[in-house]
């Protein structure tokens, strides 16, 4: 049985809004983390176009009966390109301004297995008794570093640089494109056929630790921990504890010279899992 333990989703600005956000319902679990906006005025009249599309897929999935994970995302897809065609009528709108996220959804399926599917850079921990088992991508993080780590401008923050900017919408406005080399939850729906999907089988009781790119930074950007390590402190200390941990490995290096980034902190989200 795959039961919640425990969710922590931390702004990473907090004058701002969170662009990530997490669910559970039965037998699933997912989070996911929507692209941070290239353009100053959201064009859904939210608080961000990040945000609005992280929503409106939660709510697609939190509606989900048991399944195939394609199809739900899929479904989640169609229903965003279909309210933002309605917020949009009559507008321009180019194509590094739709709106994107990365997603990542686990469940429990009918043998006991735990199925998977993820677009963009979500990541998932799973151990047992045998190890740890890491599935999901962190696409673009090379890249990240390399744009942060760029001269030009260097006084000002990353995503105030014009050339950061122009150079983030041309990525931007690449992906989701058939042909293409990258996929992300978006506004096309055949960004369900690109998801990869995997299934891990583990042995019980297990945990699982779901987390959006903010939180996997802790072991993916900023070493502090390795996979299995990261697992064991969620499950010995709890999420709140490691959150407070992220936030001062950033604190300490606000000016990114010691881990170049597109901001000082990111939102980060994660949902630790028991499977018994």
């Amino acid at each position: 049985m795959l039961t919640f333990v425990e969710a922590i989703s931390l702004a990473g600005d907090r004058a701002k809004q969170n662009d990530d956000t997490l669910g559970f319902q039965q037998k699933s679990a997912w989070v996911i983390d929507g692209a941070t906006d290239l353009a100053e005025t959201p064009l859904t009249k939210s608080a961000s176009d990040a945000s609005w599309i992280a929503q409106v897929a939660n709510t697609s999935l939190n509606a989900w009966t048991y399944g195939d994970l394609r199809e739900a995302v899929r479904t989640a897809s169609e229903t965003a390109a279909s309210a933002f065609s309605y917020l949009t009528r009559g507008q321009n709108v180019e194509r590094w301004q739709l709106p994107t996220a990365s997603l990542l959804m686990v469940t429990e399926n009918e043998r006991g297995a735990i199925e998977g599917i993820d677009l963009g850079d979500c990541r998932v921990f799973a151990l047992d008794s045998d190890g740890v088992q890491v599935t999901g991508g962190h696409d673009g993080l090379d890249d990240e570093v390399k744009l942060a780590a760029s001269q030009p401008e260097a006084d000002k923050p990353l995503l105030k640089r014009k050339a950061a900017i122009e150079t983030l919408r041309r990525n931007r406005a690449a992906i989701n494109q058939e042909g293409g080399r990258f996929w992300t939850f978006g506004l096309h729906p055949a960004c369900a056929d690109h998801a990869r999907a995997w299934t891990l089988t583990l042995k019980r009781p297990a945990h699982l630790l779901l987390m959006t790119d903010g939180f996997a930074a802790l072991t993916d950007r900023y070493k502090a921990y390795e996979p299995a390590a990261l697992v064991k402190a969620a499950i010995n200390v709890g999420l709140q504890e490691l959150g407070r941990e992220l936030r001062a490995i950033e604190l300490a290096d606000a000016g990114g010279s010691r881990h170049p980034r597109f901001k000082q902190s990111d939102d980060a989200t994660a949902i630790l899992l028991r499977l018994t």
